[in-house]
């Protein structure tokens, strides 16, 4: 499968944000799919998004 990224609309908190979003592609079926570091990754850029808009600091800067 090849890794892939688009760009998306994600829903965090009721907020709207834009991702680029990470994905294995199967070539075969045309199915996308995550493993555990997408998710993360994917998760990640929302939560820090989320961060910067209502100005939460992040735990290194704590």
């Amino acid at each position: 499968m090849r890794v892939r990224q688009e760009s998306r609309n994600m829903i965090y908190r009721n907020e709207k944000y834009s991702v680029l979003f990470n994905f294995f592609l199967c070539e075969e079926s045309g199915e996308k799919f995550e493993d555990e570091h997408f998710a993360e990754l994917n998760y990640n850029q929302v939560v820090n998004q989320y961060r910067v808009r209502h100005h939460i600091p992040f735990s290194e800067q704590m």
